[in-house]
């Protein structure tokens, strides 16, 4: 490794610490409430879920390396995109979510054939697959409660107005330049896969799994912290814990949404559960994801160092 490299690496770690200590800082300011774990099917179910999640985030890590692929047209080993991107996975606890978008970029510092930007569009390509997955999900599942939140934020209205002005901008221009923008499509589409059908339905669709596991895995949290077993509000769970995601994901300046999406369960899963056991699920899913967090970047440096040549 060259001295760049080094110097990458050990700045990738510092980092790494950081985000490990804005974590830790996190957790304690959450007080997690040990007493709901002493039972030890209570201490199974969660380490279960924590361990999906960090699955969740190894499975996003791999398919991260095929969408760069699908992007660049370079196949970046599989090691390398472990490392990098289970890594810059925790950076997003780091306020400002700047350390996230470089520490992907670890990558092109790594492989010479692979542009930064290819990186960071790429990095853009998940952001919008994933809200775009969410969005479905969660206008599918609770319609109501997405229009409410909408109206409530102020966003509705414009959105409207959006949806009815910018197709009468965009026809008459897409009509003048129609020629160009074949053309143009069609290079793309020559040197991309991405613009390929059945590339964006392999990469649309594995968002949406994992998306749904998401929010499947805080209607379990939720059933481990005393809810009601009720499979037919696992659809109405599932749905506004992603309504919820989106507004944090979408927040700006809000590391991993912190804040922002426990406001919105709160304010619409409130008249489902009750209040101290969806504070207690909110609190502990939240260290779950943390957890899986952890253990998805534990899992991949073991991995790495273990298969390095």
């Amino acid at each position: 490794m060259n001295r760049a490299g080094r110097v990458v690496s050990w700045l990738g770690s510092l980092l790494m610490l950081v985000s490990l200590a804005f974590i830790a800082r996190r957790l304690m300011a959450d007080g997690l409430d040990t007493a709901l774990f002493s039972s030890p099917a209570v201490v199974a179910a969660v380490v279960c879920i924590a361990v999906l999640e960090g699955a969740g985030i190894l499975a996003a890590s791999i398919n991260f390396g095929r969408l760069v692929r699908n992007i660049s047209g370079v196949s970046v080993d599989t090691a390398s995109v472990l490392k990098a991107y289970t890594m810059a996975n925790v950076y997003k606890y780091i306020p400002g979510s700047v350390a996230y978008v470089l520490g992907r970029n670890r990558l092109a510092l790594e492989n010479k054939s692979l542009s930064h930007g290819k990186v960071l569009l790429s990095t853009v390509a998940e952001g919008v697959l994933f809200v775009a997955a969410a969005a479905l999900i969660a206008l599918v599942c609770v319609f109501g409660y997405s229009l409410e939140y909408l109206r409530q934020t102020g966003l509705l209205a414009p959105l409207l107005y959006a949806a009815v002005v910018l197709p009468a901008v965009a026809l008459p221009v897409v009509c003048v330049l129609r020629k160009r923008l074949r053309e143009g499509v069609g290079r793309l589409r020559a040197s991309a896969e991405i613009l390929r059908p059945r590339v964006i339905a392999a990469r649309f669709g594995f968002s949406l799994v994992i998306v749904f596991l998401w929010g499947l895995s805080f209607w379990a949290t939720l059933l481990i912290m005393g809810h009601p077993a009720d499979p037919r509000g696992a659809l109405t769970v599932i749905g506004l814990y992603l309504l919820a995601w989106l507004a944090g994901f979408l927040t700006p300046g809000a590391p991993s949404g912190l804040g922002v999406r426990e406001a919105v369960m709160l304010m619409f899963l409130g008249d489902i559960a009750g209040e101290t056991v969806l504070l207690s699920a909110i609190i502990t899913h939240r260290a779950l994801n943390i957890a899986g967090d952890i253990f998805a970047l534990a899992a991949a440096l073991v991995s790495v160092n273990k298969y390095r040549p």
